[in-house]
């Protein structure tokens, strides 16, 4: 029986090191399940606007600026 969450880890990291070699960014790596902090339940701006980076930054963490340069 073949595992499910490791043949989609494995495709993730062929897309992200396929991404990085080539220059792009590879808009397929956003983690879409990634949920965002909603405003109206936080009472406190600064730890909602935390809470919300947080989460921008997980979800699109694998997506831009890590690639290398493009190549000349």
């Amino acid at each position: 029986m073949i595992n499910l969450a490791v043949v989609q880890t494995l495709d993730f990291k062929e897309a992200y090191e396929k991404s990085i070699e080539e220059g792009y960014d590879d808009y397929t790596l956003i983690d879409t399940d990634v949920k965002m902090p909603k405003r109206k339940d936080y009472t406190n701006f600064n730890s909602w606007i935390t809470e919300y980076t947080l989460c921008m930054v997980k979800k699109y963490k694998y997506t831009y600026g890590s690639k290398k340069k493009k190549k000349a």
